[in-house]
């Protein structure tokens, strides 16, 4: 809330905006699961407000900076400036009400908007903005349907277009036009500009369409568990991937979701009850205690454990992104504790996806390095030719014969948020790497 006291209240949507927002910064909550757990109507427009900081927020901290709005208002809380900047000159370029911290907000428009002249900005280094179609509650076809008489085109693509043609024609996307992602069959992208409209959607709020990173669509077609299989899912919340495998799945099956913390044990069966996930069974606990007995049958398992996030453009931290050892070597020992308790304690398990938000070797290749010598019963199998070659960016060569069958997502060369995947398959007898 602003500390300011008059007599003329700042609009609920920005004091509630800046109380998500304060709490995502101080606490390093996820703004996905704090935007769900808001139940009142104006969650469209946090999101949207929300989603424009992400993507600009080194320009608006900067803005805020040279420009002297918090030194020369000591009284305006920070969280509520970030916000009302935001929607002023990257949201809805107006303010409502005359409350102090808006008035005080407006007459600083000029010097903000000078200060943000030639600045870099996330949105013009091309990101799209990625949809998934959640086919539990819409099918393909309907989605395209609907999209059509929303006035939306579609951009197809020649049936022997390469990654590199393709990269290309998301890059030129106009800003009424689509495309059908060429590694994901149910991801639509569509321009950087649309992220408003995308966030103000019924459909989005119903779940039929999910806002969801392309790169980390990629863990469950990797995993690629057939219909009726039983999967865990050892790290779920919030819970998008575990939804996605279901729709891979096509609902049919088992999915053992788990998740340790309480918190976020809710906003996973929240979020996988409004998709329609009818195979999905939450499991409060610590994945390192699940076995064959807690969980009966797994064949297919994702690790997608805590990570340093370097990787997550739109993560909002209050740090800079600078490497730290120390953190880094407690996150890979809890990684590779995850990773290998996978590959012992479920006999039936036929394949593994590792998942990461991470662009460190730490977190990464040197843990499927680690697992792999330990775990010799498994070998890692190539993910560009998982995703029938259609793909460029691959780990570290020089980590033998690891790094080039293990894929990254790069935000620079591929467009989404920086990740990395690495699949497992056990062995059967004769196997060779």
């Amino acid at each position: 809330m602003s500390k300011f006291n008059h007599s003329v209240k700042v609009p609920t949507q920005y004091r509630a905006t800046a109380k998500i927002l304060r709490t995502a910064l101080e606490k390093q909550k996820s703004i996905k699961s704090l935007i769900f757990e808001e139940r009142h109507a104006r969650v469209r427009s946090l999101q949207a407000v929300l989603k424009h900081y992400s993507d600009n927020r080194g320009a608006v901290d900067q803005a805020i900076e040279d420009t002297g709005l918090l030194t020369e208002n000591p009284n305006l809380d920070p969280s509520l400036a970030k916000v009302l900047v935001t929607e002023l000159i990257f949201g809805r370029k107006q303010l409502n009400g005359d409350s102090k911290p808006v008035q005080t907000v407006r007459r600083f428009k000029e010097k903000l908007q000078q200060a943000l002249t030639g600045a870099l900005t996330k949105e013009e280094v091309f990101k799209p903005r990625y949809v998934r179609i959640n086919t539990n509650l819409l099918s393909i076809a309907d989605a395209l349907e609907y999209l059509a008489s929303e006035n939306w085109r579609r951009k197809e693509l020649p049936a022997d277009a390469s990654y590199a043609d393709f990269l290309v024609a998301i890059r030129s996307l106009e800003e009424d036009e689509f495309m059908t992602d060429l590694n994901v069959s149910t991801v639509l992208i569509f321009h950087p500009k649309t992220a408003y409209y995308w966030a103000s959607q019924d459909f989005v709020v119903s779940k039929k369409f999910i806002l969801q990173s392309k790169g980390t669509c990629l863990a469950a077609e990797l995993l690629d568990p057939p219909p009726g299989s039983t999967v865990l899912d050892m790290c779920a919340a919030p819970g998008m991937k575990t939804v996605h495998l279901c729709n891979v799945m096509e609902n049919k099956g088992r999915i053992y979701a788990v998740e340790q913390s309480g918190d976020r044990y809710k906003t996973l069966c929240n979020i996988t009850d409004a998709a329609g996930c009818k195979i999905v069974t939450p499991i409060l606990g610590d994945a390192l205690t699940m076995d064959s007995n807690s969980c009966p049958d797994v064949e297919y398992i994702l690790v997608d454990p805590s990570c340093s996030g370097n990787g997550m453009q739109n993560r909002i931290s209050v740090v800079d992104e600078q490497k730290d050892d120390d953190r880094l070597f407690k996150l890979a020992g809890l990684q590779v504790k995850i990773l290998s308790h996978a590959m012992r304690a479920f006999p039936n398990v036929k394949r593994i996806a590792y998942c990461t938000c991470s662009l460190w070797q730490e977190e990464n290749e040197k843990v499927v390095q680690y697992c792999l010598q330990v775990n010799p019963s498994f070998k890692l199998l190539s993910g560009k030719k998982a995703l029938r070659n259609k793909w460029q960016s691959v780990g570290d060569s020089e980590i033998a014969n690891i790094g080039k069958k293990c894929l990254y997502c790069r935000p620079d060369s591929d467009l989404t948020d920086g990740i990395f995947l690495a699949l497992f398959e056990k062995r059967r007898e004769g196997d060779e790497d």
